[in-house]
């Protein structure tokens, strides 16, 4: 068993997250697949943006046009360019170029890849690197990079199958585009030939083929890291929220702002509501789907969901975005005095909890009422001094709990009971039954 450490930092930075979370935005669109990317095979972007790349192999690599027709072979490594709306490299240009390695794997910033690597134009003046990789050459990258390969065999198999099915239901969600997933933890973290693992393969291998389905279709197989007890509602009837046994070291965790710290962040994400002076909660406890926070700033105001709140505070700070709300009043009694008169004209509102008249105190005066004297006007303050978070797991809370898988494995689950555990009412099953109307895309 790796070290509990060792197993955190992995898993923190690698679980596959819903829309509200980080995503790569949309693809550029693309034509259909071309020839040399068959329907077994995924396109994953390792890079975009850049105007210039080098890759490289063991030995020589061949190029050719999305078509499949052979251009030209060059020796290790090539620089590839843009060139206008074109791809430059080895003397041969075009709209895309097709890049394979005469032997063994292909070279990527220090890293191994196997399949081939497309590159085109990001329609920007930059270059996009896909690596057009079988789906289970792919698994093999992902798996050890998603979950530690020390982890109980079965918890393995449960997160290849949703790891398959994640892509496949990108695949087929993506055909039009120029690729389907993002090689980050913004669908996957794919890290190539270097973190492949016997123990995952093993796993990959058992479950080769298997997917998860909700009415007939591959299901959106979100999962994160662990849920602190309970995971989170998702958008589809199968996403439900359920029990999550789990140990992990974010069990619990807690955080606390003043409003001058949050209205900073408020300002630095563009919200603009000038010097906050209030937080107002819809409930306070953000598994409730109708939770929400207002901030109220002296020139303006903005209601945040509870992931909203946990992008604004940082994904790594706020580690999930279930947590209950607490407002910390100001030191003292909870009132402030606003101002002495010796005349004053008051209008009983629902802030005016008390009035003092020398020894007198007058409370719950109605309608309007004009006092001559020594006035002092106390109200409650309604803005508080801080606001806490009190929150437990790591990630988004949707789906299937890697740390829950893990306990559930522990404790004599199969990857087929922890699969029906945290996706409601799905069926497994080989891809061939899946209906091919359904996966043209791939």
């Amino acid at each position: 068993m790796l070290a509990l450490g060792l197993a955190a930092l992995l898993l923190t930075a690698a679980a596959v997250g819903p829309a509200d979370e980080v995503k790569g935005g949309k693809p550029p669109v693309a034509p259909a697949r071309a020839a040399l990317e068959p329907a077994a095979t995924v396109r994953v972007l390792l890079r975009g943006g850049q105007r210039e790349l080098v890759i490289g192999s063991e030995e020589a690599l061949v190029l050719f046009a999305p078509d499949g027709s052979r251009l030209t072979e060059a020796e290790s490594p090539v620089k590839v360019a843009a060139a206008g709306k074109e791809v430059q490299a080895a003397g041969r240009r075009g709209a895309s170029l097709v890049f394979r390695p005469t032997k063994g794997f292909l070279f990527f910033e220090g890293n191994r890849y196997r399949g081939a690597f497309r590159v085109q134009c990001d329609g920007a003046g930059g270059l996009l690197l896909i690596n057009v990789v079988a789906v289970e050459d792919y698994l093999r990258g992902v798996i050890p990079a998603e979950m530690p390969a020390l982890w109980p065999p079965e918890a393995l198999k449960a997160q290849a199958v949703a790891a398959r099915t994640y892509v496949l239901q990108r695949a087929q969600a993506n055909s039009g585009r120029a690729y389907d997933v993002l090689g980050t933890v913004g669908d996957q973290v794919y890290a190539g030939v270097g973190r492949e693992h016997p123990a995952a393969d093993a796993a990959i291998k058992a479950t080769e083929g298997m997917v998860i389905t909700y009415g007939g279709s591959l299901i959106v197989a979100y999962y994160h890291s662990c849920s602190g007890g309970r995971t989170r509602s998702g958008e589809y009837p199968y996403l439900a929220s359920v029990p999550s046994p789990e140990e992990s070291p974010y069990e619990s965790w807690e955080l606390s702002y003043s409003l001058e710290e949050l209205g900073a962040l408020l300002t630095a994400a563009g919200h603009g509501l000038g010097e906050l002076e209030s937080v107002s909660v819809s409930s306070p406890d953000a598994r409730d789907p109708a939770c929400r926070l207002e901030f109220q700033g002296s020139a303006g105001n903005v209601v945040l969901s509870p992931a909203q709140v946990r992008r604004l505070i940082g994904l790594d700070v706020m580690r999930s975005p279930s947590f209950t709300v607490e407002l910390v009043d100001r030191p003292g009694e909870g009132l402030a005095g606003l101002e002495e008169w010796k005349r004053a004209y008051v209008i009983s509102a629902g802030g005016v909890r008390e009035m003092k008249m020398r020894n007198l105190v007058l409370c719950g005066l109605g309608g309007e009422r004009y006092l001559r004297g020594t006035v002092k006007l106390m109200e409650r303050v309604t803005a508080p001094a801080a606001v806490r978070f009190a929150g437990g797991g790591y990630g988004h809370g949707v789906g299937m709990s890697q740390y829950g898988a893990k306990y559930m494995a522990e404790h004599g689950s199969s990857w087929q009971d922890i699969i029906h555990h945290y996706y409601a009412g799905v069926e497994i099953r080989h891809l061939s039954e899946v209906g091919r109307e359904r996966m043209s895309g791939l």
